[in-house]
């Protein structure tokens, strides 16, 4: 699988961090699913898609479990977090979400929630929103950082 968002976020991060991975993950390959080592530190990427009707862009966050069942990323392990990328024309940016900041936001599943299998993240560039779609982009803005 190529990591094409991984690889931009490389060339525009430009802090030389020891770098091992990307490695893929089979579920949800089409987010460019995987998992990558910065500074010793793991995380799990995903490329999120923007979609024509609505502002923003949407990202799956899921693992398969023992039985074949889809469930949200649990909140407990070796996982630092999540960096999400996205690209809209000519803007490109990454959340890097904390296991802390996704679970203050419900998306991970621990004893006090169940989490989400996927979930909508509005950069700094995105306009036209709705009330909660507004309070969600503020709950997510300490996470985004716009790359170009």
């Amino acid at each position: 699988m190529r990591f094409s968002s991984f690889e931009r976020f490389q060339l525009h991060d430009g802090n030389g961090r020891a770098v091992a991975g990307p490695w893929g993950e089979e579920e949800s390959s089409s987010y460019e699913s995987g998992t990558v080592s910065l500074d010793g530190e793991v995380w799990r990427i995903r490329t999120a898609r923007v979609t024509p009707t609505k502002p923003g862009a949407f990202v799956a966050g899921w693992e398969r479990g023992a039985r074949g069942e889809t469930r949200p990323f649990p909140r407990v392990g070796s996982v630092v977090g999540l960096m999400v990328f996205v690209t809209e024309g000519e803007r490109f940016g990454v959340f890097r979400f904390t296991q802390d900041m996704l679970a203050d936001l419900g998306v991970v599943r621990s004893g006090s929630s169940p989490g989400k299998r996927g979930f909508r993240v509005y950069p700094g560039w995105s306009g036209g929103l709705n009330a909660q779609a507004v309070r969600a982009q503020r709950a997510q803005a300490p996470a985004f950082e716009q790359l170009a």
